[in-house]
């Protein structure tokens, strides 16, 4: 089996949802999100707000972390995000305001069948009255850890939450042999 051939068939082979092998300090990434939220001009917004962290990093290892604007001091996001052996295309928080929902929708091209971007989402503020629903079924996932998601599959999140944001962030990776090996690592047996 060649390595092109193992790509195919693990891309077709990932299941709709995949809690990977990275677990982050929530803690952590919490303080260094507030301190960016804290410093955005625009101090609130009504329904939902990404944030633009960095776009288009060709090698997150050796990338120079400290000539992001937006990463400026953040040196736990940094280490989050020089951890994969891949391009990044974009990171970027996902802010879901108190009491608002994302309706079911497809994202057609973020995940591995396509073999071109996949989107991971790593959950930074949450709690039990946000639901992420793929397919129907809820997506139970916690602040720090890292998921994959085949958001080509209806989804939607409700924000239930009377008085807090909810708070992603989604990771966009160019498809490759190490992701498709480390997305393989990480599926059942």
């Amino acid at each position: 089996m060649t390595a092109d051939t193992l790509t195919l068939d693990i891309a077709d082979a990932v299941p709709e949802r995949l809690q990977l092998d990275r677990h982050y300090d929530a803690e952590q990434l919490q303080k260094e999100v507030r301190e960016i939220t804290s410093s955005l001009k625009q101090k609130t917004y009504f329904y939902y707000s990404p944030v633009p962290l960095v776009y288009n990093v060709k090698d997150p290892k050796n990338h120079d972390w400290s000539s992001e604007p937006m990463l400026k001091g953040c040196t736990y996001l940094q280490e989050v995000l020089s951890d994969f052996e891949t391009e990044l295309v974009s990171a970027r928080l996902m802010r879901l305001q108190e009491g608002a929902v994302v309706k079911e929708h497809r994202d057609p091209t973020l995940d591995a069948v396509h073999k071109e971007v996949i989107r991971l989402t790593l959950p930074i503020f949450s709690d039990d009255d946000v639901t992420f629903l793929l397919n129907g079924s809820e997506v139970v996932m916690q602040p720090g850890e890292l998921w994959y998601m085949k958001l080509s599959e209806l989804h939607s999140v409700h924000n239930d939450s009377p008085d807090k944001e909810r708070i992603n962030m989604s990771i966009d990776l160019i498809w490759n042999d190490w992701l498709a090996n480390w997305l393989a690592d990480n599926m059942p047996q």
